[in-house]
């Protein structure tokens, strides 16, 4: 039996994985239009998870929250962008901005989200936002997504089957190649 602090823990493990896309049942990636990969969810699952580390450790405390006007913004390195990797596997925009990251972001810097070359690729009509169930919004690949390499594969969850969005290689570097522009255009539509 599970003493509380292992209960607390376990629960702590879960939201952290809930947080980063991956069901913490069977260890799978979260398809990318799941009401889970929301923002808001995300942040909310690490303040869980952070106030049951606390109360696992005895301090019941709610975290103070963190300063996040501190940070700089995320900032693309022209010389850094042929070592950002491009999988021969389709790949989700999740794992690519995951491959940015790892690249162009440093130390007090904001990381590119996934969202940000979303927006960008619904702005330049590589994506469509389609209305779902209960005003929710899913992103859809145009007929203009197959000129660079955007992709769909259909999965099976937990809640049934879904459809996932991929980048081919080809795709990948045509995001690579936009860097600036998407983050300019995400910098210019988060301010309103």
């Amino acid at each position: 039996m599970l003493t509380e602090k292992e209960k607390m823990l376990r629960a702590k493990m879960y939201m952290l994985k809930l947080a980063g896309g991956i069901n913490p049942i069977d260890g799978t990636s979260v398809a990318e239009d799941s009401v889970i990969t929301n923002e808001r969810l995300k942040n909310c699952f690490l303040y869980i998870a952070e106030v049951l580390d606390n109360a696992a450790n005895g301090d019941v405390q709610a975290p103070k929250p963190k300063r996040t006007s501190s940070r700089l913004p995320f900032s693309v390195d022209e010389s850094l962008l042929d070592k950002i990797s491009v999988s021969e596997e389709p790949q989700a925009v999740s794992q690519i901005a995951k491959s940015v990251n790892e690249i162009m972001s440093k130390d007090g810097m904001k990381k590119l989200q996934a969202k940000a070359i979303n927006d960008w690729l619904v702005s330049q009509g590589y994506l469509s936002n389609e209305e779902e169930y209960k005003g929710s919004i899913r992103r859809v690949p145009t007929e203009k997504s197959k000129e660079i390499g955007i992709i769909t594969r259909q999965g099976m969850g937990t809640f049934g089957a879904y459809t996932i969005i991929l980048y081919s290689e080809q795709a990948q570097r045509f995001i690579i190649d936009h860097l600036t522009d998407i983050v300019k255009y995400y910098d210019a539509n988060s301010e309103k």
